[in-house]
């Protein structure tokens, strides 16, 4: 089947690019980063809530954190912030998502309170904090591993196109055709393993 056969053709060369050393897939580091802060405690409005205060959107402060910036910028608790920096804020993590990329920055914050519009410009002050960073990277084909794959497909491409179109497979033997081709290529690593191990 000329399925197969490419799937088959195209195994060692996917099992070489698999034996290729290039460390770890994803590298994780800890760095100390800056994040914004607010200091208010907060709580998400109910749909009926929101139709009470009529508004379509909206944060209820709870709780204002003493000497935080909120408190300093006059914010109290049962105001609802309904915008920061122009950003709607509809939950509680918009909000904390909106304030954590602004350390430092003076923000304008829209509230609802006790039925009239406010607007308060708050300068948000900032916390170090410990964060993974990752970076990540990807595998490196061997050159001849490359050329090989792209001349498979150059001249298989139209032929395998032409053979999908008329196919006639079932899902359960191009499962098992994978099942095949997956133990080809477990084999194959282990042998290039125990290749690299005796030389």
């Amino acid at each position: 089947m000329k399925i197969l056969r490419f799937l088959t053709i195209l195994a060692p060369m996917l099992a070489l690019a698999a034996a290729a050393p290039v460390g770890q897939s994803a590298v994780a580091d800890t760095a100390e980063v800056k994040r914004g802060w607010l200091g208010v405690y907060t709580d998400d409005l109910s749909k009926p809530m929101l139709v009470a205060l009529d508004i379509d959107r909206g944060v209820l402060v709870t709780e204002v954190a003493d000497e935080s910036p909120a408190a300093k910028a006059g914010l109290e608790s049962g105001d609802v912030i309904t915008f920061l920096d122009g950003e709607p804020t509809s939950d509680g993590s918009a909000l904390r998502w909106a304030v954590r990329d602004r350390p430092n920055k003076t923000v304008v914050v829209r509230l609802r309170r006790r039925g009239k519009e406010k607007k308060m410009q708050v300068t948000l002050a900032a916390r170090e904090v410990s964060e993974q960073i990752y970076s990540f990277q990807w595998p490196e084909l061997p050159r001849e591993a490359l050329r090989a794959t792209a001349q498979v497909l150059r001249e298989a491409g139209p032929k395998l196109k032409m053979e999908l179109e008329r196919s006639d497979l079932t899902l359960d033997s191009l499962r098992e055709e994978m099942l095949q081709l997956k133990r080809e290529l477990g084999e194959l690593r282990q042998k290039l393993t125990e290749k690299q191990k005796s030389e």
